[in-house]
């Protein structure tokens, strides 16, 4: 099982529960650069779908090496397929001890899942808050944090620096953040010079699904070094994607004609690649009914044709 697969498992599943039409896989064909293509069918209706890597493949070997043994010791006597989605800029466990417990880790929440769901793994993190000056009203955030550096300010009394790098997914629980939030004003109070700090014990949040088809687990990201200018890479990408995988697609005797795009996001509310479409000519993408994007375990319509229009709606 690959990445594409996951993208592929993602939109058959959301037409199944948006569309009610359920596919049956006929064949497939693995693509250059980690892509597939596939043909299915729900009674008379065909369905082509490609799935892509909107980021590419990742060409370091010591990193595939690490994930590809990780995802197999995560793996063992495990029933289903499983994807966890590494978030950007976050980087897998080096050393054996580190390696075990992530191991572990992630086996224990893997095993509760029920098909179909999705959760995190709370992986153990530490932050940083260090005082600056007796003066001001400032929190000066680095890392996951560093959004909600506002929401710190307002209540502490002082200039201080926060190093939130080690974090980078937070739970998408709002009370999650705010307990934190409260935690780290709590402890900043507590400081009492300029050049002392603390650390606080808090979490990040892999997201890891259970998927059905395929056994195995799929490690979906991107080794640190290789995050590019996101919003520059998605732009390129994307359009090359289209232009390439729009006339295959074209050719296809289907009814319906997919294109999934595999992105990399720390939530799929931040994605950009709608505002990367709507700067193409539409000739790039014309003949598809969708054009989806599957990050952080959930998948969003680009672009879909109106239900009515569709065969067999």
């Amino acid at each position: 099982m690959r990445e594409a697969d996951v993208c592929l498992e993602l939109f058959l599943e959301w037409l199944a529960q948006t569309h009610g039409r359920r596919f049956r896989v006929d064949g497939r064909e693995d693509l250059p650069g980690g892509g597939l293509t596939v043909l299915a069918s729900a009674g008379p209706v065909r369905l082509a779908v490609e799935a892509q890597l909107l980021l590419g493949p990742v060409e370091d070997p010591d990193w595939l090496a690490l994930r590809d043994r990780l995802a197999r010791e995560i793996a063992v006597d495990l029933p289903d397929s499983i994807a966890l989605w590494i978030p950007p800029g976050a980087d897998l466990p080096s050393g054996a001890a580190g390696a075990q417990e992530f191991v572990q880790m992630v086996r224990q929440a893997a095993t509760i899942l029920q098909p179909q769901e999705r959760s995190f793994v709370p992986l153990p993190i530490t932050i940083y808050v260090k005082k600056m000056s007796d003066e001001g009203n400032l929190v000066m955030a680095s890392g996951g944090l560093s959004p909600y550096w506002a929401h710190l300010t307002e209540l502490v009394r002082g200039s201080y620096g926060l190093d939130s790098t080690r974090l980078h997914r937070l739970p998408e629980s709002e009370e999650h953040l705010e307990q934190l939030i409260e935690t780290i004003w709590q402890q900043a109070r507590e400081i009492e010079s300029p050049g002392q700090g603390v650390e606080i014990e808090t979490i990040d949040a892999w997201t890891i699904q259970r998927l059905e088809g395929h056994s195995g687990v799929v490690i979906v990201g991107l080794p640190p070094q290789e995050i590019p200018d996101m919003g520059v890479a998605v732009r390129r990408n994307l359009r090359r994607i289209l232009a390439d995988s729009a006339p295959r697609l074209r050719q296809r005797e289907a009814d319906l004609r997919a294109l999934v795009v595999l992105g990399h996001y720390v939530r799929l509310e931040q994605e950009g690649a709608t505002t990367a479409l709507r700067g193409y000519d539409p000739a790039l993408y014309t003949g598809l009914e969708f054009v989806c994007l599957a990050a952080d375990g959930l998948l969003k319509p680009l672009i879909q044709a109106p239900a009515q229009t569709l065969p067999g709606a």
